[in-house]
């Protein structure tokens, strides 16, 4: 990862290469995550984003954020990036 982009697999098995919109490091949980987009539109016509726990050693995804509390704080910061 180049920290500006990542490449996954969408549900057909295409690459799909999403543009990296933040990562930051949890020190209450001690978990590091990243948010991203493909910058498809939903049928709301909102920005689809995502966001994965992941290694920032390896930049290896590990999991998808589980607790309300994640989900909060990431919302939080995105309300920050996106002002």
């Amino acid at each position: 990862m180049d920290r500006r982009h990542i490449t996954g697999l969408d549900k057909d098995g295409k690459e799909v290469v999403y543009d990296v919109i933040l990562t930051f490091h949890n020190d209450d949980n001690n978990k590091d995550y990243i948010v991203y987009t493909n910058n498809e539109l939903d049928d709301e016509n909102k920005l689809k984003i995502y966001s994965s726990v992941y290694n920032p050693t390896t930049d290896e995804l590990l999991g998808n954020p589980e607790t309300k509390e994640e989900w909060n704080r990431i919302f939080s910061l995105l309300d920050e990036v996106f002002k």
